[in-house]
């Protein structure tokens, strides 16, 4: 059966940003390099929160693994080059029968931004006025 518009080189993905619930789902293609794959998780995460200026920095696979009972558990591997992404893959379609590919997103702050929320630019009277401290007031305590 055909499905207009389904890409049968796409799998389906859950991010979590900054392991925050509820995941974001989205489609993610077989051939995607990392920085491809973070440009893609910023763009979502735009999109979702359009104010946030923060980035991903780091991606992580929650690869599943089982043991001898059968049990399946979660390992995190990070993504550190494009062999991890297409790792990711590989070891996705050996033991996912269903389900998404869940990713964790690390977001950050880049240091251009952590400054400017830091600093703010002064002019010349703010800074003096700073400087000379509030003026001086008298206070009476006997009633007029």
């Amino acid at each position: 059966m055909e499905f207009p518009g389904f890409d049968q080189n796409t799998k389906l993905a859950a991010v979590y940003y900054n392991g925050g619930t509820p995941p974001h789902l989205f489609r993610i293609r077989d051939d995607v390099t990392l920085s491809e794959l973070k440009d893609e998780l910023d763009q979502i995460n735009n999109q979702l929160n359009h104010k946030d200026t923060r980035r991903v920095v780091g991606v992580e696979y929650r690869c599943p693994l089982s043991d001898s009972t059968g049990s399946l558990r979660f390992s995190r591997m990070k993504h550190k080059n494009d062999d991890n992404v297409r790792t990711m893959f590989s070891v996705f379609g050996q033991h996912s029968t269903r389900g998404p590919i869940e990713l964790d997103a690390l977001l950050v702050r880049s240091a251009e931004q952590i400054l400017k929320s830091l600093h703010r630019t002064r002019n010349y009277e703010e800074i003096r006025a700073l400087l000379e401290g509030p003026e001086e007031v008298e206070v009476s305590l006997d009633d007029p």
